[in-house]
């Protein structure tokens, strides 16, 4: 079952059979619908299509009966993500279940009326699970701290906890190719081990396998996407307030040399995930 309906729902599910995790307790919500277009109106490019497809075959990402959670944070990422592989279902050869899933942690800013509308540009339907995660991170912060890491450590959990609670397998998250080169140079620079970012990561148990199917594609092409086809976009209230710093730093190193040698994305696609 494909988690593209005929108009644009948003569904809160009651979690309250959830175990707790660390210290956050699953609470149970009322549903909410709402009207919305049909179908996915903002295709993916077939060069797009054709990085997602070699992703998923190459690396085999997805097999014949996967139950694919897909993580949605209202980012342009994500979103070209649920788009991709809603393609990939209706129109491959791939068998396999979908389902966008949206953790609410409750963060201060957070725009639910444009996440809402990039749901309903995209007629997308979304399992939100309603986590007050920003209050747990506050109080564990350290003067000082960014959040950041604490807050994606956290969310994996509930999310993966998510999957196991209601037959997924696979929990798929937007990380592309721009996010893999400046992993790769931030453990070239500052890590102990020199690795790529994984296309997929099991959990320690096996029970839900994290999957990266935009592993190959450029981020510029996902800005692309989001521009043409006018596709609402949600950023991180929190994260945007406490950017971090070896990454930015990192991010704007690369797009001045990627301006000296455009083949740059390219040619580290080929040395870390083709060769």
């Amino acid at each position: 079952m494909l988690g593209v309906t005929s108009k644009s729902m948003v569904r809160r599910r009651d979690h309250s059979a959830f175990a707790s995790i660390r210290g956050v307790k699953m609470t149970a919500a009322p549903e909410t619908q709402m009207t919305g277009s049909t179908g996915n109106a903002a295709p993916l490019s077939k060069p797009v299509i054709k990085l997602v497809r070699q992703a998923v075959l190459d690396f085999v990402l997805i097999e014949p009966g996967d139950r694919i959670a897909v993580g949605l944070s209202g980012g342009k990422d994500s979103l070209m993500l649920a788009a991709a592989l809603g393609e990939l279902s209706r129109h491959g050869d791939l068998d396999f279940e979908m389902q966008p899933i949206h953790l609410d942690q409750n963060q201060p800013g957070f725009d639910r009326d444009g996440f809402n509308a990039a749901l309903d540009r995209l007629g997308l339907g979304c399992e939100v699970i309603d986590e007050d995660t920003h209050s747990v991170v506050q109080s564990k912060l350290e003067p000082g701290q960014i959040p950041c890491a604490l807050c994606s450590r956290m969310r994996r959990g509930i999310l993966n906890e998510f999957c196991v609670a209601n037959g997924f397998n696979k929990l798929a998250l937007g990380h592309h190719l721009d996010d893999a080169v400046e992993t790769f140079f931030l453990n070239l620079f500052y890590g102990r081990r020199l690795e790529p970012l994984k296309p997929a990561t099991p959990t320690e148990d096996g029970a839900v396998t994290t999957i990266r199917p935009l592993i190959l594609v450029e981020e510029r092409k996902i800005e692309a996407w989001v521009d043409e086809h006018n596709v609402p976009t949600v950023p991180c209230p929190v994260c945007d307030a406490f950017p971090e710093l070896k990454r930015r730093d990192l991010k704007e190193l690369l797009s001045e040399f990627a301006k000296m040698q455009p083949d740059m994305h390219a040619s580290v696609r080929t040395a870390l995930y083709e060769s």
